[in-house]
C-alpha cells in the first residue's frame, strides 16, 4: 500500500478541530473554528490536503501562503495548490488540532 494511503489502524478516521488566521478585517467577524472527521493519513502531504481542502479561503493576489501547524508542530506550507512538507510523519495525538497561519504577500 502506498504511504499516502496508509491510515492509523486503531483510528482510521479521526476528529480534528480546525482553526485559521483571518485574512482581512472583515474576516474577523466570525469564528473560523470547525470540527471535521477525516482519514488519519500517515503521509503528511495527504493529510494536509485532506484537512485544508474546502476550508482555507481563496485569497486574491500572489505571494501569500499558509503554514499548517498540527498539534503544535509546523507540518507544511501551502502555497496555491502546492504543499511543501516540513515533517516526516503526521504527529497524531488523542485530541487533534490544526491551526493555519496566514502569511501575507511581501513585496
Amino acid at each position: 500500500m502506498k504511504a499516502e494511503f496508509q491510515v492509523l489502524r486503531a483510528r482510521p478516521k479521526i476528529q480534528v478541530v480546525l482553526d485559521r488566521d483571518s485574512v482581512c478585517a472583515g474576516d474577523d467577524c466570525e469564528s473560523h473554528r470547525k470540527t471535521v472527521e477525516v482519514y488519519s493519513f500517515v503521509d503528511p502531504e495527504a493529510f494536509v490536503r485532506a484537512i485544508s481542502s474546502g476550508y482555507l479561503p481563496s485569497v486574491a493576489g500572489v505571494g501569500h501562503s499558509w503554514i499548517c501547524e498540527f498539534n503544535g508542530v509546523k507540518m507544511a506550507e501551502i502555497r496555491n495548490s502546492d504543499v511543501k512538507v516540513l515533517v516526516g510523519e503526521t504527529p497524531f495525538s488523542d485530541k487533534n488540532r490544526a491551526h493555519f497561519i496566514y502569511l501575507s504577500a511581501r513585496f
